[in-house]
């Protein structure tokens, strides 16, 4: 992997390729570890002058995972490339600027990428090798949100030392794609990430948003269900179906999904859609018409928002499952994240991006952070583009998004 050097900073555009070429050269799935690229990373941001701080854990299948919290304090400030986790933020610099990615990966078994440039129409098939073709740059990763981070490493670049008046952090998280488990991990055990917190600075989180302002957020939570019963001939009454015990519960899936669409104490127009997004599915694992099935399993998922937990139906369906001998566990991903438009730091964000701060519907690691409280999502790349069998970020995106960050950086840590 090459690194990027400068005796000063080159053109925006091309700091940011050569980084994002690096990047997307980790097949970082989350189903694999990512440890190698974030000391790749570690390395690039020692030598912008970061003292850097990893935190290892082991995920749900035994995977090594790594975060990353690098800051780099003003001139006088840094004494040495590490951070000490005893130490606590110098009051009379309070604030300055974070910002936050992951550096997992979404699967691309069925990658095609761009058509070959040669003509001969032969799609390149390895989604962790870099493509530039017609102002864009293919790879896994391009766009959500390796190109997020490239274009601020660049940003960074180009951001003295010595201009500094408040401290940087750059972070990266592992897991954001399976449920921002890094994210939860750095929040529970990090204590750089806490030193972070007791700054509370203005906090970018780098998603595709194609560079305009996002202040808030939905959440994500979600039931498992499963019922078991007992395989048997269908012709006898040797078996039980699982599936009696799980339709019940179903139907009560069902009117939940219906009255989430209508009444008005669980919608909230602020977003759109303006609904809970109640979704569910079931499967029996039936092999045949002549077994009866010997478990049934179900799950929903729901999008919660500021003001509407879903709690309470939550509440509804575990009381109905275990009436009928159901299992349910539930599942939290992570709540909604919300600043308010008027905030200072929202306002001036959109005077730096020319753009007017707005909802969406998806859930980023920032829904975990809710310590935090001038959380802003602003990143290059659009989502449409995110988790595609070709994905993309424009160059000029790319640009774009260098620029945006250096002018973050200028105004809110120089």
């Amino acid at each position: 992997m090459s690194l990027v050097t400068h005796g000063g900073p080159s053109s925006p555009a091309s700091d940011a390729i050569k980084y994002l070429r690096d990047l997307i050269a980790f097949p970082t799935v989350s189903s694999s570890s990512n440890v190698a690229i974030t000391d790749h990373v570690a390395t690039v941001l020692r030598q912008l002058g970061f003292a850097v701080t990893k935190s290892t854990y082991r995920d749900r299948a035994g995977v090594e995972k790594a975060n990353l919290v690098a800051i780099r304090r003003p001139t006088g400030q840094v004494t040495d490339n590490t951070v000490s986790p005893d130490a606590g933020p110098d009051q009379s610099l309070t604030g300055g600027l974070a910002y936050f990615c992951h550096t997992d990966v979404v699967p691309a078994q069925n990658w095609i990428g761009p058509t070959d440039l040669s003509g001969s129409g032969r799609p390149d098939a390895d989604p962790f090798h870099a493509v530039e073709s017609e102002g864009r740059i293919y790879g896994r990763g391009a766009c959500d949100m390796k190109g997020s981070l490239a274009a601020m490493l660049a940003a960074a670049c180009r951001v003295s030392h010595e201009s500094q008046r408040r401290p940087i952090w750059i972070v990266c998280t592992a897991d954001e794609e399976v449920g921002f488990d890094g994210a939860k991990y750095l929040a529970d055990h990090c204590t750089a990430f806490a030193e972070l917190v007791r700054y509370d600075p203005v906090s970018i989180i780098g998603e595709p948003t194609e560079l305009q302002v996002v202040h808030a957020h939905k959440g994500i939570r979600g039931i498992k269900l499963q019922a078991t019963g007992k395989a048997g001939h269908s012709a006898t009454d040797f078996g039980r179906n699982a599936n009696e015990s799980m339709v019940p519960v179903l139907q009560t899936l069902l009117e939940i999904c219906q009255r989430t669409r209508r009444e008005t104490t669980l919608l909230d127009d602020r977003f759109e859609p303006p609904v809970l997004s109640w979704n569910f599915g079931v499967s029996d694992h039936a092999r045949a018409i002549n077994i009866t099935p010997d478990r049934s399993d179900a799950w929903v998922s729901f999008r919660p928002m500021p003001n509407i937990d879903g709690q309470q139906l939550i509440d509804e369906v575990t009381e109905v499952a275990t009436q009928h001998g159901v299992s349910a566990e539930v599942i939290d991903g992570c709540a909604p994240m919300w600043t308010s438009p008027e905030t200072a730091a929202v306002k001036m964000m959109e005077t730096l991006s020319g753009s007017q701060a707005r909802t969406v519907s998806y859930a980023t690691d920032g829904g975990v952070w809710n310590q935090l409280n001038q959380r802003i999502v602003i990143g290059p790349g659009s989502i449409a583009q995110a988790h595609t069998v070709d994905e993309w970020i424009t160059i000029e995106q790319l640009e774009l998004g260098v620029r945006l960050y250096e002018r973050s950086l200028q105004q809110w840590a120089c």
